[in-house]
């Protein structure tokens, strides 16, 4: 790893815990609590693994190969693994565009395993990503390549809009 890239990897990790922090806060304040935000960890790509065995699973995406690919390509990326009770409830991983000017969402997944009643993940997810973009002064953040037609609904009822030629939904921030 080239010395630049470290000093980038170190640059941004500050960011993105400093974004998590800010988000665990907020959403301590509007009354959720028991939920904990980190970066991506062995634990939770340990956690991530038992995901594989589940029938309900939409996209069979190996979070362990996948990160650390990702990990290694896009220091400026932003990550996100979400528990409740010690129990991995969902996981993220996007990074801004080439340009900076829109955080992209890549990757979300909740927790396919039955873990009972808990918070739907996306709101948590899509208020950290704002606040990472924020940190680097993004214009939008951009949903990238939703599945299918009622995930792509589901994200414009959080006021994000489609670009079929990009294949993605975006928002701006204000």
């Amino acid at each position: 790893m080239l010395a630049t890239h470290l000093d980038a990897e170190q640059r941004y990790e500050l960011l993105r815990k400093q974004a998590l922090q800010v988000t665990t806060e907020t959403i301590q304040a509007q009354g959720v609590h028991g939920v904990k935000l980190t970066t991506i960890n062995a634990e939770a790509l340990t956690a991530s693994k038992r995901w594989e065995r589940s029938k309900i699973r939409q996209v069979d995406w190996d979070w362990v190969d996948g990160y650390g690919a990702f990990k290694f390509r896009y220091p400026k990326r932003f990550e996100m693994a979400l528990w409740e009770s010690r129990q991995l409830i969902g996981l993220s991983l996007g990074r801004p565009t080439y340009q900076g000017t829109a955080l992209r969402l890549d990757f979300v997944e909740a927790s396919p395993l039955d873990l009972g009643d808990r918070p739907a993940i996306i709101e948590f997810v899509l208020l950290g990503y704002d606040i990472y973009a924020r940190l680097l002064n993004a214009k939008q953040i951009r949903i990238m390549n939703p599945i299918n037609k009622s995930v792509r609904a589901y994200y414009e009822k959080f006021g994000y809009s489609y670009v079929s030629r990009g294949d993605y939904l975006f928002r701006s921030i204000l």
